[in-house]
Order: structure tokens, then C-alpha cells, then sequence
């Protein structure tokens, strides 16, 4: 499929129209919604004008990156794996323990930040459904959610365990909870991890997820 060589950009240009700024020949997130920019495909060329109102710091390209101009440069990051859901129809997951989580929940934020800081912003729960897991205490443990939203293809994501916590089984449960519940939308799973995070691959590949491709990562520096 080819939406999924480029998947910022595709989710911005359907399903997450709503959300899409533009910036010249790229679109991008609000920044308090998530930290993604895309162009159309490889090496399209912005201006110092078309970047002019991407806040300072702390947006990433997936995949298809942009020809800069002078002053502004791509750090390159370690690549991310896409894998696809290939299974078939889930049963209805158990749902003890697990519940749905407000969009401005800012728990989300904070367990985010310990597996991978920055990602998840304060209106990051707007761009679809996320549930978590919490403690005796009412701590927020563990979590999933949807992101990227294609149309018929939804991404799997924020897949989190605090390292209290791990070896439960919570992230499982978790990710079957909310791919169950896109199927029931008739929507097809999707998601990216670490090229080099093996342990969360197997996770998937043991769920119905195979490797799709290896996307190219890396954070928009700016001037100065």
C-alpha cells in the first residue's frame, strides 16, 4: 500500500485532514498534537519561508524527507520498523483492569516520557482512543492508543509499560484492546517501533504483525 511508504503524510492529507497546518510544500501536526512533519515525497524542497512557522525544535520527518534550505539541516535518527497487522478477526479482549482514558489525561504524558520523551504531547489523546492500565494507587501503569489515522489503516501506538511493571502481560492486553476495537471499525492495524528494539518486535510478530518496511527517522534542526 503505498499511503504506508509515507504515513504522515497520508494521515494528514485524509482521515486527520483536521489537524494538518500547512508549511509550504509540507504539512505538519500542531505541536502540542503531535511532533510530525511530511512532505509528498523525497527531497520535495522547502523554503526559509515555508519553515518559518515551525515552532524552534522538536519536529521529526518519517520516511520521505525534504531538500532544506540553508541554515536548517535533518539530524538523522536510529530507523523505524512498520509492521502490519495480518491476522485475522480478534475475539473480545478482557477488559478487566483496563480502561478508557480522557484525551487530555496527563498521566499519558508523563509515562510517555520515561520510554521515549517528546513523542507524546498534551493533545496527543485527541487523535484517536487510548486506555491504560493503573496501579492499586490509581497510577497510571501501562498504555496504548491510536495515532496516525490512514482511513482504513490506524496506527497502534504509545505501546508503554512503566519498568515497574513490565512482564505482565500489560502491553499485550493493551495493544489487543485497541486493535479489537479498530477492527470492529473495520480499520486494519498498524504500527512502528525501533528497528533495533527486538523485544517489542517479537511482541508483535507473536500478535499477527509482520515487517512492512524500514522508515528513515530524523528531528528538524533550525537555525541557529
Amino acid at each position: 500500500m503505498q499511503e504506508l511508504e509515507n504515513p504522515i503524510w497520508a494521515a494528514l492529507n485524509s482521515a486527520q485532514q483536521h489537524f494538518s497546518i500547512p508549511a509550504g510544500a509540507a504539512r505538519r501536526y500542531p505541536a502540542d498534537v503531535a511532533p510530525f512533519c511530511a512532505v509528498a515525497e523525497q527531497g520535495v524542497p522547502l523554503s526559509a519561508e515555508d519553515l518559518a512557522g515551525v515552532p524552534d525544535g522538536g519536529y521529526y520527518f518519517l520516511g520521505a524527507m525534504p531538500e532544506l534550505p540553508q541554515g536548517w539541516s535533518l539530524q538523522p535518527l536510529a530507523g523505524v520498523l512498520q509492521m502490519v497487522y495480518q491476522g485475522g478477526p480478534l475475539a473480545a479482549p478482557d477488559i478487566s483492569m483496563i480502561r478508557v482514558l480522557a484525551a487530555d489525561d496527563p498521566a499519558m504524558v508523563e509515562l510517555t516520557n520515561i520510554a521515549f520523551p517528546g513523542y507524546f504531547r498534551p493533545r496527543t489523546g485527541e487523535m484517536g482512543r487510548y486506555a491504560g492500565i493503573h496501579d492499586a494507587g490509581g497510577r497510571l501503569v501501562a498504555l496504548s492508543g491510536e495515532r496516525m489515522d490512514l482511513g482504513h489503516m490506524r496506527e497502534v501506538s504509545a505501546v508503554c509499560t512503566h519498568p515497574d511493571f513490565t512482564g505482565r502481560g500489560y502491553a499485550r492486553r493493551l495493544v489487543e484492546f485497541i486493535m479489537y476495537g479498530m477492527q470492529q471499525q473495520g480499520v486494519r492495524p498498524m504500527l512502528h517501533v525501533g528497528a533495533a528494539n527486538a523485544r517489542a518486535q517479537a511482541l508483535y510478530r507473536s500478535m499477527g504483525y509482520a515487517a512492512s518496511r524500514e522508515l528513515a527517522h530524523a528531528r528538524l534542526i533550525c537555525p541557529g
